[in-house]
């Protein structure tokens, strides 16, 4: 991928792991649209299943804990991992309900998120 951004300051990545920490944090509250804040309203998203900007990703986001609230108790969203180089913050996340068993491990993610100054204009989920 060709960047024409320079190379980021240690505070700016440190800013931006921050705000990717942040996101997550509103995510594991159910707070889900409270985190749309922090991205770019033209954001591309690159998920396979979910066509449509960070407004369709979060509605399925919020579809999707209802359907898993309801058959459990609220889920645990864990930071796992969280890498920052130039304009991406790389996060390792897993999300387990009362129905993970330890070895399973529950729904891990990875999820990649490119800046420009301080907003997320581009998120990858895999």
């Amino acid at each position: 991928m060709d960047r024409k951004n320079e190379p980021s300051s240690m505070k700016q990545m440190l800013d931006r792991k921050n705000i990717v920490n942040e996101y997550f944090s509103l995510v594991g509250k159910g707070m889900f649209k409270e985190g749309l804040r922090f991205f770019a309203p033209d954001c591309q998203t690159h998920n396979p299943y979910i066509a449509g900007g960070m407004d369709a990703l979060t509605e399925a986001m919020i579809a999707a804990n209802k359907n898993i609230t309801a058959q459990s108790s609220q889920p645990e969203f864990v930071i796992k991992d969280l890498l920052a180089e130039g304009d991406l913050v790389a996060v390792h996340t897993q999300l387990l309900n009362s129905k993970s068993k330890p070895r399973e491990g529950g729904l891990r993610q990875v999820h990649l998120f490119r800046f420009e100054a301080d907003k997320i204009v581009e998120y990858w989920d895999i």
